[in-house]
């Protein structure tokens, strides 16, 4: 087996050398951005009618969508919305973790016929069965493994019975597959995700706002040992990775990925209905409006979209902040999409007038002298053990340069600033924090709008009104939807059910009622978690 596998990555190698060698002739110079994005002074020059454009930027704001770019050889069409902000971005990680395969598949250091068993690839607490244990990488990177194992970060998971179906027999869309695929690169080449993201792609590609700190790996260790690895980034900074892939690989004089593995990872392979398809962790159009154009994209909840038209040197980028339950739908996105390819008159012109793309600053954005901060900087039991929650783990704070680098399970690391009213503001999620302090006045850690509403209902339901007011007013109206509902929960175990009813329904007027009982199911699930301790 050994000799097998030395003398195919010995092959490779080669291969991959032949392929640089045969691709250098097609590393013509073509437009890209540099330190910033350049955007048309004139969108005619990009070859868009400025009137068709105007009227799918109505249609956008008409959208639930926070960012929204369109790049056009490499300039910039349209940049509508908060294209500078990291919003998360979901499952548009897999299309990161297939191109990083690319890039070593490319070297001959992965070879995509190992099986889970030649790797060693087991899970726990439920092991895997030797059936499933005779999936192949290429068999994960399809979704197509056969293994129907519950994962971490789970979301959409088209299962069956563990065991009913063979490897590549099956498109079955499962973060096993996807979260494992991490675990092996990182086994088989000793890269970590993050860092070789950053040093592949996002330096490379010039990615103005993308840090490591920008990825975390996601437990659910009741579930499955290997982790899921969100990612932010902000749509600027999607539309570079997307340029990367409108181009075959090349960027600038520089081929990143061979154009094998482009076409490859992104070429069809399963049937999902009758608008996409699957490739390598990369959604592929099979509607003919977006099919002459070769359309693919990565796409995420919320219907976060890296969509790449390669036929016509196009990306376009949607962002939707689910840190505020903003979702965009997948059908009115691709008619906006549509709408913006018949704005498209002809193509850009060889030498157009353009300008840097610019980026309001935050105002929040605060640079404060580091002892003002010192006492904010420790680990704390998450949430702060005085709110009376239950325990998930620990939240560790860092001093930065003039600001705070925090650490919170399940949402990774942000920087926060210091505001004038003492409270913290978090980059990218624009949450707020507020000290939480003990009995003795010492500092127990950081609370959220959503942790100090979830107290106030906890303090109700254990008879304790005056505490549950005592948090709902140090939110003081800035919590959004945690509050108003944590209000109507505790105006509900005081007693007052008509207050609580007609809150509710003032709700329901402005907010979707699946997003009311998603709050209201998390107050429900911390009473449930404190009943049992």
């Amino acid at each position: 087996m050994d000799a097998r596998i030395s003398w195919t990555r010995r092959l490779h190698a080669l291969l991959g050398l032949f392929l640089a060698l045969s691709f250098a002739g097609d590393l013509v110079a073509q437009r890209l951005p540099g330190d910033d994005w350049m955007v048309y002074e004139d969108v005619g020059q990009a070859g868009f009618d400025p009137e068709r454009l105007e009227a799918a930027r109505r249609s956008w704001e008409a959208l639930p969508s926070s960012a929204f770019m369109v790049v056009a050889d490499g300039a910039v069409v349209a940049a509508w919305g908060d294209v500078g902000r990291r919003f998360m971005c979901h499952s548009v990680r897999k299309s990161f973790l297939s191109a990083l395969y690319g890039i070593y598949w490319d070297r001959g250091e992965i070879e995509l016929n190992k099986t889970l068993a030649d790797l060693g690839i087991d899970d726990y607490p439920d092991p895997l069965l030797a059936t499933e244990r005779r999936a192949r990488i290429l068999d994960l990177l399809k979704a197509r493994s056969g293994v129907f194992h519950p994962a971490a970060y789970a979301g959409r998971t088209d299962s069956r019975p563990r065991g009913s179906e063979g490897p590549g027999r099956y498109f079955a869309y499962n973060n096993w597959d996807f979260n494992t695929l991490a675990a092996i690169l990182e086994q088989e080449t000793g890269a970590e995700v993050f860092t070789a993201f950053d040093e592949h792609f996002a330096r490379p590609l010039g990615m103005e706002d993308w840090r490591v700190s920008d990825g975390y790996y996601h437990y659910e260790r009741d579930k499955s040992r290997y982790p899921a690895y969100p990612f932010r980034m902000s749509a600027r900074d999607a539309a570079r990775f997307g340029l990367l892939f409108a181009r075959e690989g090349v960027w600038g004089d520089h081929r990143i990925l061979s154009r094998n593995w482009v076409r490859r990872s992104t070429a069809l392979y399963s049937i999902d209905d009758e608008v996409l398809g699957y490739g390598f962790m990369w959604w592929v159009y099979r509607e003919p409006r977006f099919l002459r154009h070769g359309m693919y994209s990565a796409l995420g909840v919320g219907n976060q979209m890296i969509a790449v038209l390669p036929e016509l040197d196009l990306v376009i980028v949607n962002r939707a902040d689910t840190y505020g339950d903003v979702r965009t739908p997948l059908s009115g996105l691709l008619d906006l999409i549509e709408e913006v390819l018949q704005a498209r008159t002809g193509a850009p012109a060889a030498d157009p007038e353009l300008v840097p793309l610019a980026i309001e600053p935050d105002p929040r954005i605060t640079s404060v002298p580091d002892g003002e901060l010192a006492e904010l900087v420790g680990e704390w039991t998450y949430p702060a053990a005085p709110l009376g929650l239950p325990s998930s783990g620990t939240t560790r704070v860092r001093p930065g340069d003039g600001h705070l680098v925090a650490y919170f399970p399940f949402d990774g690391t942000f920087r926060l600033y210091r505001q004038p009213d003492g409270t913290l503001h978090a980059e990218d999620s624009l949450e707020r924090y507020w000290p939480v302090r003990a009995a003795d006045g010492s500092l127990a850690g950081l609370a959220a709008a959503e942790d100090l509403t979830r107290a106030a209902v906890v303090a109700a339901a254990r008879e304790e009104p005056d505490k549950a007011q005592e948090f709902l007013e140090q939110v003081g109206g800035r919590g959004g939807l945690d509050e108003a509902v944590g209000q109507a929960l505790v105006d509900l175990f005081s007693g007052d059910r008509r207050s609580a009813e007609r809150r509710l329904d003032g709700l329901t007027e402005t907010h979707s009622r699946g997003a009311v009982a998603a709050v209201a199911d998390n107050a429900g699930e911390d009473l449930l978690e404190l009943g049992r301790t």
